[in-house]
């Protein structure tokens, strides 16, 4: 057996809306990998990939408290940019952080299904 023993992480996030869900993250530049009735699986390039399930009654609002969906970005300026440009709703506009290794930018980005999307990097 050759390689590393761990190839990728892939989270699944559970959604009541699995089709707004899903063209969220496709205005963003995502695609679809999968497409089954109540699973669909989405990427970006061969960085990303994360699954999105259907639960008609997820706690979204329980779920935030104790997790955060974060996405490194080379520009989130142009994260930005593109959310601004499909009407996404920014829910923290851009904000600076200051650490030994330089500054990150954030913003957060709310999904349709409730989820801060939060889009961390260089300006």
């Amino acid at each position: 057996m050759g390689g590393e023993l761990y190839t990728m992480l892939i989270p699944i996030l559970k959604v009541k809306d699995l089709d707004a869900e899903v063209a969220f993250y496709r205005s963003l530049g995502f695609e679809l990998s999968y497409n089954g009735e109540d699973f669909k699986a989405i990427k970006y390039a061969d960085c990303i990939e994360f699954g999105l399930g259907r639960k008609a009654d997820v706690n979204v609002e329980d779920v935030l408290r104790h997790f955060t969906w974060q996405i490194a970005v080379n520009s989130v300026q142009d994260v930005l940019d593109k959310c601004c440009e499909k009407n996404l709703e920014v829910a923290q506009d851009l904000k600076k952080y200051t650490y030994d290794f330089g500054d990150v930018y954030t913003i957060t980005v709310k999904s349709p299904n409730g989820y801060d999307v939060v889009f961390e990097g260089d300006l």
